[in-house]
């Protein structure tokens, strides 16, 4: 169980500045900035993995457009609206093609870079630009409810498996998941929408559509799981890095989160 415990030490320092950044700040700024840099450090890990960086070519200028690129992505719906995404997407992979071109010492690879490139804005910066658009939207319970949604998920599949996980998941991505522990995942969902949501800081939401989310947001983060195992099993890496003790890395810690926040907005946008 140490590994678990350092897992448990890592979030009680950055879930509690987390949630003082939801509730004590009044505006949504100290979110988005999160969100965005958090975006910037998963989408650097991920292009870490994928290029690969080498000693040889640490591909430094690439990855700062990309970095700033996924900044951009993040914070420009939370300023001026939710249909500034596509063109910061569009101007975004505009930018990625030039610094892609500029590398000519690379150009036998650059299609494969670009490829790269976009796919890490997709995945990582466009999906976590739906995070803060929660607290832009007045909905900073919904917020909290999604961070919840996601880490009882990840820690109730973790107990199961280890107490009662015998049949496995899909061996062929991650050989450690079991079926127990996905079932663990979608209760530990349920637990969050429901007692998190309904019960507590969303009266609103009824315990019959939170019940709904919890399934959808707990299958969809387990997607999300099994999707970042596939991107390092194909890459040969166990972890994304090893920034953050007893995860790996951010896109380790937020591979879930990645995959919640948008059924959790696009939910909450639906049934309001």
């Amino acid at each position: 169980m140490g590994d678990f415990a350092t897992r448990l030490a890592t979030a009680a320092v950055l879930v509690p500045a987390l949630l003082a950044a939801i509730l004590l700040d009044p505006t949504p700024w100290s979110v988005v900035a999160f969100a965005a840099v958090v975006a910037a450090l998963a989408n650097d890990e991920y292009l870490r993995m994928a290029l690969p960086v080498t000693p040889a070519d640490r591909a430094l200028g690439l990855r700062t457009g990309a970095a700033a690129a996924s900044l951009a992505i993040v914070a420009a719906p939370s300023i001026w609206g939710i249909a500034t995404l596509p063109p910061a997407l569009a101007a975004s992979a505009l930018l990625l093609s030039f610094l892609v071109l500029s590398r000519k010492a690379a150009l036998e690879a650059a299609g494969r870079h670009f490829g790269v490139c976009l796919s890490g804005l997709v995945y990582v910066a466009v999906m976590m630009a739906h995070l803060p658009l929660l607290k832009i939207g007045g909905k900073p319970h919904w917020l909290v409810m999604t961070l919840c949604t996601a880490f009882f998920a990840d820690t109730v599949a973790y107990l199961f498996g280890r107490a009662w996980g015998k049949r496995k998941l899909y061996p062929e991505v991650s050989p450690k998941k079991s079926v127990e522990g996905a079932f663990g995942g979608i209760l530990g969902s349920i637990l969050a929408t429901v007692g998190v949501g309904s019960l507590w800081t969303l009266p609103e939401l009824a315990i019959g559509p939170a019940v709904l989310l919890g399934v959808l947001a707990s299958v969809c983060g387990q997607a999300g799981d099994l999707v970042e195992s596939m991107i390092k099993r194909t890459f040969g890496v166990k972890d994304s890095s090893k920034l953050l003790p007893g995860h790996g890395g951010m896109l380790d810690r937020i591979d879930a989160l990645l995959f919640v926040s948008p059924v959790v907005y696009y939910f909450a946008l639906l049934t309001s």
